[in-house]
C-alpha cells in the first residue's frame, strides 16, 4: 500500500481513483464499511482504492486539553488497511489553515490534486470545511455535478446503537472488551517495543515481557487474557496493565505479558502487539509474593478457558 503525508504528495494516475474519508480512528466496523464501499466501486471500474484521513487527529488541534485518546496508532491504522486491501493512503496534515477551507474548495482542491477522482465514499454523518459545513448532501451534489460516484454509508449499529470511536473508548476505558471487540470487528491491541524490566515476574516463576506502550489509550488496569504477536507469530499470553503494588509503591504504570506456552523466543528488542480477549481481573495489592503466585495460578487457567472459547 502506497503511503503519502499531504494531498500534494499525490501522483497522478491513470487508472479512476475511489476515496473514502474520514478519520477512521480504530478503523471500526461503520468505517470498514465505508472503506469496503470504495474498494469495491474500484474494483468495479478497474481503478485504485484510496484512504484520504488526518494525522494528527483534528481533535488534536481544535482541542488540544481536551482531546481524547486514540485507539490507533498511524501504524496500526496502516497496517489494518493494508490488509482491507486499500491501495493508497493520503495521511493529510490538519492544520488550521487547513480547517478554513471552505467545503467547495476542499472538494476541488481534492479534484485538482487528484484528477483521475471518480468518486468518494464517506459515512453519511461525515462533516468537512469551514465550521464543519460541508455534508453528504453538499458531496452528493458536487460529485453529481462531476458525474462522479458517491456513496454516504448509513450508520452501524452494535446493541442497537450507532458505532462510534467514543463509544468503543468508553467500552475499552470500563474494560467491556467483548462490546469493543463487536464494534472494532478485531480485539483491541497496544503496540510497542519490549525492553528489559526489572526481572520481577522471572524470580516469581513466570518470566514476562515489559511492554512500551506507543498508543495513547490501554484498557484499565487488571489481568487480560491476550494474543501476543510477534512478526508473522502469535502466542496465547497472559497480560497485565498496573502498578505492581505488591512490590512497588508509587510505581509507574507497567504493561507486562507472559506467554503461557514455553516458546524461547528472544523478546528483548521486538516490536510486538498484544491483542486484548477477554478482562479476567482488576489489579490488585498481595500480603507477599507467595499469595501472588497462587493467584497467578488461578489467573492462568482462567486466562486458558478464554482464549479456547
Amino acid at each position: 500500500m502506497k503511503i503519502i503525508r499531504a494531498l500534494e504528495e499525490f501522483h497522478d494516475t491513470q487508472s479512476p481513483v475511489i476515496l473514502a474519508a474520514g478519520c477512521f480512528d480504530g478503523l471500526h466496523i461503520g468505517h470498514a464499511a465505508v472503506i469496503k464501499k470504495a474498494i469495491e466501486r474500484a474494483r468495479a471500474v478497474d481503478g485504485e482504492a484510496w484512504v484520504f484521513t488526518f494525522d494528527p487527529h483534528p481533535a488534536k488541534v481544535l482541542m488540544p486539553d481536551r482531546a481524547p485518546p486514540l485507539i490507533f496508532t498511524t501504524n496500526q491504522q496502516s497496517s489494518h488497511l493494508q490488509a482491507m486491501g486499500v491501495d493508497g493512503c493520503i495521511l493529510q496534515p490538519f492544520t488550521v489553515d487547513f480547517m478554513k477551507q471552505e467545503p467547495e474548495a476542499f472538494f476541488e482542491n481534492l479534484c485538482n490534486r487528484i484528477p483521475a477522482l471518480a468518486g468518494i465514499s464517506v459515512g453519511e454523518d461525515w462533516s468537512f470545511g469551514r465550521n464543519r459545513a460541508g455534508n453528504a448532501e453538499l458531496l452528493t451534489k458536487l460529485c453529481t455535478e462531476r458525474g462522479m460516484f458517491f456513496s454516504a454509508h448509513p450508520q452501524v449499529c452494535w446493541k442497537g446503537e450507532r458505532v462510534s470511536s467514543t463509544r468503543i473508548r468508553e467500552a475499552i476505558k470500563l474494560g467491556h472488551m467483548a462490546d469493543a471487540i463487536g464494534m472494532l470487528g478485531r480485539p483491541v491491541s497496544t503496540i510497542g517495543t519490549v525492553e528489559h524490566g526489572k526481572k520481577i515476574g522471572r524470580v516469581l516463576g513466570y518470566p514476562t515481557a515489559n511492554i512500551a506502550p506507543e498508543n495513547d489509550m490501554l484498557p484499565p488496569r487488571g489481568i487480560y487474557a491476550a494474543k501476543l504477536r510477534v512478526g508473522q507469530a502469535a502466542y496465547p499470553a497472559a497480560a497485565y496493565i498496573g502498578h505492581r503494588g505488591t512490590f512497588h509503591e508509587n510505581e509507574p504504570q507497567v504493561l507486562e505479558v507472559y506467554l503461557l506456552d514455553e516458546t524461547g523466543v528472544d523478546l528483548y528488542g521486538q516490536h510486538v502487539e498484544v491483542s486484548y480477549i477477554e478482562y479476567i481481573r482488576g489489579d490488585q495489592v498481595f500480603e507477599d509474593a507467595e499469595k501472588l503466585k497462587q493467584q497467578i495460578v488461578v489467573d492462568i487457567a482462567a486466562i486458558r478457558k478464554a482464549l479456547a472459547n
